[in-house]
């Protein structure tokens, strides 16, 4: 009877201690990467700070800042940048040619921040815009009268404005530049139209383009009204 009684006992005691003891004889887990804090850590005691912050990986450095924009190498002549009626009419005069002479593409260049872009009319095939910088552009042209010139083709090109909006503030214009494309200068009606949309920058010495996007005019796609008075 002591004996059953004894052993009732040591049952009673075993599940009693049994949740208790499980706390303490759970497999030890594994360790766990460095820096790495177990969460059920934050439950059971009050977070030491400097252990924590030991824990935690050192975020990476800030990434440097960008400087200014790098401007193009002197060059330019001081009467093409002078003012924004200057840049624009220098613009349009470094992309003409005659039959036998590339366009200017120098001078094209002295105009330009160095991370100035050209943005062509979307091809309708595509989903994708071209995004040019000025060299991207100078390809684009001279692959253009290279093919023109084996089918025979008049490779000639004469742009001129024909009317401009502009908005500036401060050292910032934006000008919208009605353009027409003419095969000579004498041709009486251009093959091409359409409008430069023209950002301009000035760093308090003289005008740069940063960008130029432009589209053509179309049947879809009229010159608005407002746009079709001469320039004076």
């Amino acid at each position: 009877m002591k004996g059953f009684l004894a052993l009732a006992g040591v049952a009673a005691f075993a599940a009693v201690a049994s949740p208790l003891a499980a706390q303490f004889l759970q497999p030890t887990p594994a360790p766990l990467p460095a820096g790495v804090t177990p969460v059920s850590d934050y439950s059971r005691r009050p977070p030491d700070t400097e252990l924590e912050r030991s824990r935690v990986p050192t975020p990476p450095a800030p990434p440097p800042e960008h400087g200014p924009v790098a401007l193009r190498s002197p060059g330019a002549s001081a009467s093409d940048v002078s003012s924004v009626d200057a840049i624009v009419a220098a613009l349009y005069a470094s992309v003409s040619h005659g039959e036998d002479a590339p366009p200017n593409f120098a001078r094209m260049r002295s105009l330009f921040l160095q991370a100035g872009m050209l943005i062509p009319p979307k091809d309708p095939h595509s989903d994708l815009f071209t995004v040019l910088d000025a060299d991207g552009f100078e390809q684009r042209v001279r692959k253009s009268i290279a093919a023109g010139k084996q089918k025979g083709a008049q490779t000639s090109f004469f742009e001129t404005e024909a009317a401009r909006r502009t908005d500036c503030f401060g050292n910032v214009c934006q000008v919208f530049s009605t353009y027409e494309s003419r095969r000579k200068p004498t041709d009486e009606k251009p093959f091409v139209r359409g409008i430069n949309s023209i950002q301009l920058v000035n760093d308090g010495r003289r005008w740069w383009i940063a960008s130029v996007a432009w589209d053509t005019e179309r049947e879809d796609n009229l010159i608005p009204r407002n746009q079709k008075e001469p320039q004076r």
